[in-house]
């Protein structure tokens, strides 16, 4: 998409990093709920750290190819981020689930910035439309 810019290529590249990031830290968190066992290993906290990061491996993944559908999953992304970062919120004192949260809100972010900046936002077909 060299018609875009540099500036598009980055704010791509950039949320796509940082769902990189959540989706690693959801993987480890993932494990170390496992470890801690107990309320950590809710069946609703559980599915949401893995729906988290498959979400946030598919979104990286669709905005460093640019895709054209990309809008619908990012707008997805920041969603369920924003979900599982709530649900790593009820461990408190646990420094694991604070960086997951932490993380999940920081890619929520950087999706829904994005979203906001592509011309027909959430309900787009991708990032090519009319001003």
């Amino acid at each position: 998409m060299a018609h875009k810019g540099t500036t598009h290529n980055k704010a791509f590249q950039d949320t796509a990093q940082a769902a990189q990031n959540c989706q690693s830290v959801c993987v480890q968190s993932i494990q170390h709920c496992l470890e801690m066992g107990g309320s950590h290993v809710e069946p609703s906290h559980m599915q949401l750290l893995q729906d988290c990061a498959e979400i946030c491996e598919t979104t990286a993944t669709m905005l460093l190819r640019s895709s054209l559908q990309h809008n619908q999953v990012t707008a997805a992304c920041a969603t369920i981020c924003e979900l599982c970062a709530q649900s790593c919120d009820r461990f408190a004192g646990d420094p694991q689930m604070k960086a997951c949260a932490d993380e999940c809100r920081h890619c929520a972010a950087a999706c829904q910035q994005l979203v906001q900046q592509q011309p027909g936002g959430a309900a787009g077909t991708g990032h090519h439309g009319t001003p």
